[in-house]
């Protein structure tokens, strides 16, 4: 089986630092898939002074230069200044028109490799193209958001005609589409993110020596991610626990507004519109230079092994999302490595921790609650390493790149050799 996967146009994906979960994803099964047998071809983006094909571990990129940066965003204030979008179901974002040139490329890409899957990141408006490209091809779109379920129906509903199989990263995501395209329902199902059992591994977890308690935050830093949220809560917590510390890794990364504020029906959500006329980690900061400087430390990106480093010396992760997170990665590695989760109870997180038994789930953008939470754990250590052991037990038993491997090659299978439908593969309906 020949396996193609369309990146999102931002998303370089290449190993060893693969980026965002999409992109760590993408590589981590690609990698399964080939050492079962496949042959695997990834379309990505690439930049200017990268080669146009790379293969890694068996697995064969193909890179397409976009256009730099600086253009790209004369280009799209041009498009704000003389194409008015007065739809925000319809924003430029979803536009057919929208990155067409590298749509084009990977549609061509595919049928120059004969694939048999075309396996496509959130990006409907590539479908059709995919579909007119491929004529042979079985299409998935595979969605990390909820972005189905947010724009306007009818564009949406006739790209999904062209799609063999849509997916999600949770049944939070995959209820909503089904929910909203019922016609569509039988086609659609959840396969979760995963994370890498030896990478992400207990092993060597020690109590900090400077008897420092650390939390720790992995993710961009955006609005919606709840960093303002837990700054609040975290003032909180080192007024009852002096010794705690605050890492905050993963890039200054804000989605832009089109992307979620501007889509969303939640009014905590719609109010993030106040941190996108300024600076947002500037913000944050400032709020951390005001009160908490000794306690707070922005980390920045780093590798992805160091995460997994970085995880193990901590005592507690929290993820504090304001909206309603797709998934959370950050959180299953956080359990992966044997930590309790503190986590919003919103999205896909209520999948991921257990609430009592792998960490504790709190009402989204409520900074009392978070920081009581957080104390908690801190307070009562033999219950934080029960619920670290229960969430290290069940990353292995559900969420290790294996099983999601296996689950998705079975869908292939029965997409390419038995019905177009998505029973008969593990539906979770």
């Amino acid at each position: 089986m020949r396996v193609g996967y369309l990146n999102q146009p931002w998303d370089c994906g290449i190993p060893p630092n693969p980026g965002e979960s999409i992109g760590i994803w993408t590589w981590q099964v690609a990698r399964c898939l080939v050492r079962s047998s496949c042959e695997v071809l990834v379309c990505a983006r690439r930049d200017a002074r990268e080669a146009a094909a790379r293969t890694w571990e068996g697995v064969r990129y193909a890179r397409f230069p976009l256009i730099p940066s600086k253009p790209q965003r004369l280009l799209s204030a041009a498009e704000r200044r003389f194409y008015r979008f007065p739809n925000p179901r319809r924003p430029g974002f979803a536009s057919s028109a929208r990155y067409l040139a590298y749509a084009i490329w990977g549609a061509r890409t595919f049928r120059s490799n004969v694939c048999d899957v075309v396996h496509i990141h959130n990006f409907s408006q590539f479908v059709p193209l995919a579909r007119r490209l491929n004529p042979q091809a079985r299409i998935v779109l595979h969605m990390h958001c909820d972005w189905l379920a947010q724009l306007d129906r009818t564009m949406i509903d006739r790209r999904l005609r062209h799609a063999d199989a849509i997916l999600a990263c949770s049944e939070y995501v995959a209820a909503n589409i089904r929910a909203r395209f019922p016609h569509h329902a039988d086609r659609c199902t959840t396969v979760f993110e995963g994370t890498d059992l030896k990478e992400f591994h207990a092993d060597g977890r020690e109590r900090n020596a400077s008897g420092e308690e650390r939390i720790v935050f992995v993710g961009r830093i955006s609005p919606e991610k709840g960093l303002h949220v837990l700054l609040e809560a975290f003032e909180r917590v080192v007024a009852r626990r002096p010794t705690a510390r605050l890492e905050i890794i993963g890039p200054e990364s804000v989605a832009p507004m089109e992307f979620i504020v501007a889509l969303s029906d939640d009014s905590a959500v719609q109010g993030l519109s106040r941190f996108y006329s300024g600076n947002y980690a500037g913000f944050l900061r400032q709020r951390v230079r005001s009160s908490l400087d000794k306690h707070v430390r922005f980390v920045g990106t780093v590798p992805h092994y160091e995460v997994a480093e970085r995880l193990r010396r901590a005592d507690v992760c929290v993820v504090p999302s304001v909206w309603n997170e797709p998934f959370g990665m950050p959180a299953i590695e956080a359990m992966a490595v044997g930590l309790p989760v503190v986590a919003s109870r919103a999205g896909g997180l209520t999948e991921i921790v257990s609430d009592g038994e792998t960490g504790i789930l709190v009402e989204p953008d409520n900074p009392s609650a978070l920081a009581e939470a957080l104390v908690r754990l801190l307070e009562d250590r033999p219950r934080a390493r029960a619920m670290g052991g229960a969430g290290r037990q069940r990353i292995e038993e559900t969420f290790s790149w294996e099983s999601i491997t296996e689950k998705l090659k079975a869908l292939y299978a029965a997409l390419c050799y038995g019905a177009r439908a998505c029973d008969g593969y593990g539906s979770d309906r």
